[in-house]
């Protein structure tokens, strides 16, 4: 039973993570400036694997119910969503946000400065 709880959370997990970070693109939270936006195309990838994934995890799990085949075959599914999670958070701290300079800098006022 406490397998089932860990299994049907870390698929909702990654159907709202990959929600997040597909939907971050068009409409971005504001809550980090714009110069460590995320690679857009990079995002929407992730996204639609993880959200694919989810859906696709739960109705598995849903499915393994009535179907001991099915029903074996969680725990193996399991693992495949925990490794494309850490996967995935790899992604976010390593990869997914670069900083890069997007504006012209300051003229230098030289006036007034003393």
């Amino acid at each position: 039973m406490l397998f089932l709880v860990f299994y049907f959370l870390l698929f909702v997990v990654l159907i709202f993570q990959g929600t997040h970070v597909a939907g971050e693109v068009k409409t971005p939270l504001g809550t980090l400036p714009e110069e460590v936006g995320q690679n857009p195309v990079s995002s929407a990838r992730w996204g639609i694997l993880l959200i694919t994934l989810g859906f696709l995890g739960a109705i598995l799990g849903l499915l393994g119910f009535g179907s001991p085949t099915l029903a074996a075959a969680r725990p193996a599914f399991l693992f495949i969503g925990l490794a494309v999670l850490a996967l995935f958070g790899l992604w976010v701290i390593f990869l997914g946000r670069k900083a890069e300079f997007m504006g012209k800098p300051a003229p230098v006022d030289h006036h007034g400065h003393h």
